[in-house]
């Protein structure tokens, strides 16, 4: 549960990172956990990690090309969906819970 708190937070500090021009390291932090979630053992939380890890190394490269704004904004949901998604899963594997709804 440990990595995935610390990929959560790399993933959140990607996203706050837009202010200050996004640095090559915010993305770093982020890939970096690409050899984590090849070797997890629950195939959802496996693919929803590289997935989630793919949206955000994509968003990163738009926001710093200048990409239009509405699609960086389109692509920030869908990373936050993502998120939100991993750490469900994530909680139910590690912790137990349920989450219905």
């Amino acid at each position: 549960m440990e990595k995935l708190i610390e990929f959560d937070d790399a993933v959140e500090a990607l996203g706050d990172s837009m202010l200050a021009n996004m640095s090559e390291d915010r993305i770093k932090d982020v890939q970096q956990f690409r050899p984590y979630f090849e070797q997890v053992a629950d195939v959802k939380l496996r693919k929803l990690g590289l997935r989630l890890i793919d949206e955000c190394t994509s968003f990163a490269y738009m926001f710093r090309m200048g990409v239009d704004y509405s699609k960086v904004a389109k692509k920030s949901l869908e990373i936050g969906h993502l998120r939100e998604e991993v750490t469900k899963r994530g909680l139910q594997l590690n912790c137990g819970f349920d989450f219905k709804g």
